[in-house]
C-alpha cells in the first residue's frame, strides 16, 4: 500500500485546497465567544456556577456566528471566523489588556489584533471580568512559598491561564446513544435523586447543567444544517450543491441521535470533540483511539457498499485538517510554553485489545496516510506499538515518520500497560488505555488532570547553590537556605539536593491541589463531563470528581540537565577537586564570567545522560525516583493519587529563561534539557546508547508521560537497508522497555535555511516536544533547541 494508492486525484486536491487556505490565513484574535459568555454571566449571576457555565456554553453555541467553507466536508469551527481564536475572559483577562499591543509583533504564537477587538476588550470586557477570573482566584489563595515558586520558575503552573482537559472522552456514548439518549439517561437519573440527601443539591445542579449541554450541542448541529440548506439555495456548483446537501441531512441527524454510517460518525465525533473546546480553552481535548471506535462504522459501510474506501479516506483527511483549527490566546509566557499553537489533540492507532491480542485494522492504515496527505500539525498522531506488532504495520509507520512532520510518535504498550496496573487499573481496561495530549496515559473515564504543573529540577540545585535565592533576580525562592561549607562530601550534597527536591514537589502538590479547588469553585465542565464515562452515574461533574478513574500528573523539567549538573559538581569539586563548591557557585552567579575554558571543560570532557554511562545515569535515577517516591504520599481532592510525568512541552524554554547558569556548562537564561531526551547535542554515542540511559529510569512510575526526542539524519530513511535498520530500532524500542519515541527527520541545512528565509517554509512541520508545530511559528529559542539536537545516523 503506497501513500497515495487509495485517493483519487480530485480528493487529493480538494484536501491541497483545504490545508493551503488554512496556511494562508493569518491568525486573528476574536471576541465573540467573549462578548456572549460576558452577557451569559451577567443574565445568569445568581445560578450555581456550573449550572451557569452550562447557560454560557448554550448561548454561545446558539450565537457565536458559524460557518462552512468552500470544499469543506465536515463541519464545525472553534472561533467565529476561519483560523479565529477566540478570548475565554473568565479564565484570566488583566494580561490581555497589557499585552494587546504586541500580539502581532511578539516573536511566536502571533495574532492580528483589530482596533476593534482592542476597544471591546478594554471597555466592555476588562471591566467586568476583572478580579473574578480563575487566575485571579488562585493568585488570592496562594500561599507565598508556592508564590515566590512561581515567580522565579521553581514551579509552573498551565492551570493558572487555562481551563482543565487532557482528557479522552468516551465518544461511543454519543455515537451509539446520540445527545437526546443522554438526555433521557439524565432526565431518569435525576428523577431518581432523594430529595432529602444531604448531597441533593449538588446532583441537580449537576443534571440541570448536563442537560442544557446536551441541548446547546443538538442546538449547534443543527445551525449547520440550516446553514447548509440556506447555502444550497444559490450554489450553482451540482457536486457542491449535492455535497451541502448531505451536510444539511447529517447535521440533522447527528450528534442528536446515534450514528448509522461512517460519514455521520465522523462529523458527531468532530462536534463532540469541538464543544468543549468552546466551552473552555483547556489544551489536549483527544480523540482517542480512533480507529478502534470508527471501525465498527467503517466495515459496515465497506461490507453493504455503501462508502467505498477512497470516499472513507477523503472523509479521515478532512478530519485531520479540521483538527488544526483550534488556537488560543496565550499570554506571551504561555505562549513560549506552547510555542506553535499546541492543541494536544492525540489520535491513537494500533496497539493491543482487551484480550491483549493486536487491533490494528485497516483505519490504523488509513490513518497513517492522512497523516502523510495532510502534513499539517494536528492531530498529534501516536502509533502504539508492543511485541507481536505485525511486521507490515511497522514497515508503514517507518515509512510515516519518513514522511517528515514529526509523526507518528510512537508509544510502548509493554511499559504502559504495567505501569497502569502499578496504580491499580485493571488488566483489561489498562490494555485499552489512551493518551491525550503530548503521551500523558489515561483510560476510559479517567480525569487525569494532566499536566498537573510543572516542576524545575535544575532550579532547585540552582536554590541549593545560591543560599535559597534565585540567581537571576535574588529572590527567595521558597526552598531552604544551606551553608554550603557544611557539604563537605558529594553524599551529603546529593541528600541535601534531594531532600530540597522533596520540598520542591510538596510546592508543586500544594499549588496542583489549589488550583484544582479553584476550578472546581469556578470553572465546572458539564460538556466534558457528559461525555466521560462516570459522571453520568455519580452526578458529579470532572472537577468534583464524577469519573470513573481520577489522577493528577505533576511534571518534573530537565531530568538530563539536573543529571549532568549532579556529576559535573561529583567530579569538580568532590573527587578532582579542580575547584571548591563556593567559587563554583560564584561561577554561576556570574554566568561563566571569564571562566569559558571551564565551561568547555564541563561541556566537552565530563560525562553526560543519554551516553550508557552509569556514574551519569544513575543520578538522573536517583532524581526521578525521588520525585516519585514523593508524589506517592499525596493525594488530590478528589480522592485519586499523583502520578509522575518527565516531559516539557516547551517548558524547558520558559523555565530555562527563569533559570541561572548551570553547573553543566548551560548558559543563564537557555533551555534547559528537553522532557527526557538528552542535553541537547550531548547524545554522542547513538540512539541505542541514549535508549538504554533512558530506560534505567523506572519509566513505569511515570505513567502521566514521557517524552524523548531524536532527529535523524534524512538519508537514514531514503533506502530499504535504512528502513529496515529503523524498524529493527523500533523493535529494540519495545523490547529494552522504552516508553516513548518520536522524531525529526529533516536536515541542519534545512532547518537553517528556514530561519533565514521563513517565507519559503511556511509549511515546514516539526516535533517540537510531545507535538508538532509549523517551524516558522516557534520562537528562535525553540528552533535553535531543535536545530541543536543530534541529528543520528544509524
Amino acid at each position: 500500500m503506497s501513500f497515495t494508492d487509495i485517493f483519487s486525484v480530485a480528493a487529493l486536491k480538494r484536501i491541497e485546497r483545504l490545508k493551503n487556505r488554512f496556511l494562508n490565513k493569518e491568525p486573528e484574535m476574536c471576541i465573540e465567544r467573549a462578548l456572549l459568555a460576558t452577557e451569559a454571566y451577567q443574565e445568569n449571576e445568581a445560578l450555581p456556577v456550573i449550572v451557569k457555565r452550562a447557560l454560557t456554553l448554550k448561548k454561545i453555541l446558539e450565537n457565536i456566528p458559524i460557518f462552512i467553507e468552500p470544499d469543506a466536508l465536515i463541519v464545525g469551527s472553534p472561533a467565529s471566523r476561519p483560523r479565529g481564536a477566540e478570548v475565554f475572559p473568565e479564565m484570566s483577562v488583566h494580561w490581555m489588556v497589557r499585552e494587546l499591543d504586541i500580539f502581532e509583533t511578539r516573536e511566536f504564537n502571533r495574532l492580528r489584533v483589530s482596533d476593534d477587538t482592542k476597544r471591546i476588550i478594554r471597555t466592555e470586557i476588562y471591566p467586568y471580568w476583572k478580579g473574578k477570573t480563575v487566575c485571579d482566584r488562585l493568585e488570592a489563595v496562594r500561599n507565598r512559598s508556592i508564590q515566590q515558586a512561581v515567580d522565579c520558575g521553581l514551579i509552573s503552573n498551565p492551570h493558572q491561564w487555562a481551563g482543565f482537559a487532557h482528557v479522552a472522552l468516551s465518544f461511543y456514548l454519543v455515537l451509539n446513544r446520540g445527545y437526546e439518549g443522554l438526555k433521557k439517561i439524565i432526565c431518569e437519573k435525576r428523577s431518581a435523586l432523594d430529595i432529602t440527601s444531604p448531597d441533593y443539591v449538588i446532583h441537580r445542579n449537576f443534571y440541570d447543567a448536563a442537560e442544557i449541554t446536551c441541548d446547546a450541542a443538538i442546538s449547534y448541529a443543527k445551525r449547520y444544517s440550516k446553514l447548509a440548506r440556506e447555502m444550497t439555495q444559490v450554489e450553482t456548483d451540482p457536486k457542491r450543491k449535492k455535497e451541502l446537501e448531505k451536510i444539511h441531512d447529517i447535521c440533522a441527524r447527528v450528534p442528536a441521535l446515534p450514528a448509522r454510517n461512517f460519514y455521520e460518525a465522523i462529523q458527531a465525533v468532530w462536534f463532540v470533540q469541538l464543544i468543549p473546546q468552546i466551552e473552555s480553552n483547556g489544551f489536549s481535548i483527544t480523540p482517542g483511539r480512533f480507529d478502534q471506535y470508527m471501525y465498527q462504522f467503517y466495515k459496515k459501510d465497506i461490507q453493504q457498499g455503501s462508502l467505498t474506501q477512497e470516499e472513507a479516506q477523503e472523509l479521515l483527511d478532512c478530519f485531520w485538517v479540521k483538527c488544526n483549527e483550534i488556537l488560543r490566546v496565550d499570554d506571551r509566557g504561555a505562549a513560549e510554553i506552547n510555542a506553535g499553537y499546541a492543541a494536544g489533540q492525540n489520535l491513537t492507532v494500533g496497539g493491543v485489545g482487551r484480550d491483549g491480542a493486536d487491533v490494528t485494522n485497516e483505519l490504523s492504515y488509513m490513518c497513517l496516510l492522512a497523516n502523510a496527505h495532510v502534513g499539517l500539525t494536528q492531530p498529534n498522531f501516536t502509533v502504539r506499538l508492543h511485541k507481536n506488532s505485525p511486521d507490515e504495520f511497522l514497515e508503514k509507520v517507518t515509512e510515516a515518520i519518513g514522511h517528515g512532520n514529526g509523526m507518528p510518535q510512537i508509544l510502548n504498550d509493554e511499559v504502559i500497560i504495567a505501569g497502569l496496573e502499578r496504580i491499580g487499573i485493571e488488566l483489561e481496561e489498562a490494555r485499552d488505555y489512551i493518551p491525550v495530549g503530548c503521551d500523558e496515559i489515561t483510560v476510559d473515564g479517567m480525569w487525569g488532570r494532566c499536566n498537573g504543573g510543572y516542576l524545575n529540577f535544575v532550579k532547585i540545585l540552582e536554590s541549593l547553590l545560591n543560599n535559597g535565592r534565585c540567581m537571576l533576580t535574588g529572590k527567595d525562592t521558597g526552598l531552604p537556605r544551606v551553608d554550603l561549607a557544611r557539604l563537605n562530601t558529594f553524599q551529603k550534597f546529593k541528600e541535601t539536593y534531594l531532600a530540597h527536591l522533596r520540598q520542591g514537589v510538596r510546592i508543586l502538590v500544594s499549588e496542583a491541589n489549589i488550583t484544582d479547588v479553584v476550578h472546581e469553585w469556578l470553572m465546572p465542565l458539564p460538556s466534558v463531563s457528559v461525555v466521560v464515562a462516570g459522571c453520568l452515574d455519580s452526578g458529579l461533574d470532572v472537577t468534583q470528581g464524577g469519573a470513573r478513574h481520577n489522577f493528577t500528573g505533576p511534571v518534573g523539567v530537565g531530568s538530563a540537565s539536573i543529571g549532568d549538573s549532579l556529576v559535573a559538581i561529583k567530579k569538580m569539586v568532590y573527587e578532582d577537586a579542580k575547584i571548591d563548591l563556593e567559587r563554583f557557585s560564584h561561577i554561576l552567579r556570574t554566568n561563566y564570567q571569564d571562566a569559558e575554558l571551564l565551561r568547555q571543560y564541563i561541556k566537552n570532557r565530563l560525562p553526560k545522560f543519554g551516553n550508557d554511562i552509569d556514574e551519569v545515569d544513575s543520578l538522573v535515577v536517583e532524581v526521578t525516583d525521588t520525585f516519585f517516591d514523593e508524589l506517592d504520599h499525596h493525594l488530590n481532592p478528589r480522592g485519586g493519587r499523583f502520578t509522575a510525568a518527565l516531559y516539557s512541552v516547551t517548558a524547558q524554554i520558559g523555565l530555562g529563561n527563569k533559570t541561572g547558569a548551570t553547573a553543566d556548562g548551560r548558559m543563564a537564561e537557555e533551555p534547559l534539557s528537553d522532557g527526557l531526551s538528552p542535553a541537547y547535542g550531548c547524545d554522542l554515542s547513538g540512539p541505542t546508547a541514549a535508549l538504554k540511559s533512558i530506560t534505567k529510569i523506572d519509566l513505569k512510575r511515570a505513567i502521566d508521560g514521557v517524552i524523548v526526542n531524536q532527529r535523524l539524519s534524512p538519508s537514514v530513511l531514503r533506502n530499504a537497508g535504512g528502513r529496515k535498520k529503523f524498524k529493527d530500532l523500533l523493535r529494540a524500542f519495545v523490547n529494552l522497555g522504552g516508553f516513548h519515541w518520536q522524531f525529526n527527520v529533516i536536515s541542519t541545512d534545512v532547518l537553517k535555511e528556514a530561519q533565514k528565509n521563513p517565507g519559503k517554509y511556511s509549511d515546514l512541520v516539526v516535533r517540537v516536544a510531545g507535538y508538532s508545530a509549523l517551524f516558522t511559528e516557534l520562537s528562535k529559542k525553540a528552533q535553535d533547541s531543535i536545530i541543536a539536537r543530534t541529528a543520528a545516523e544509524l
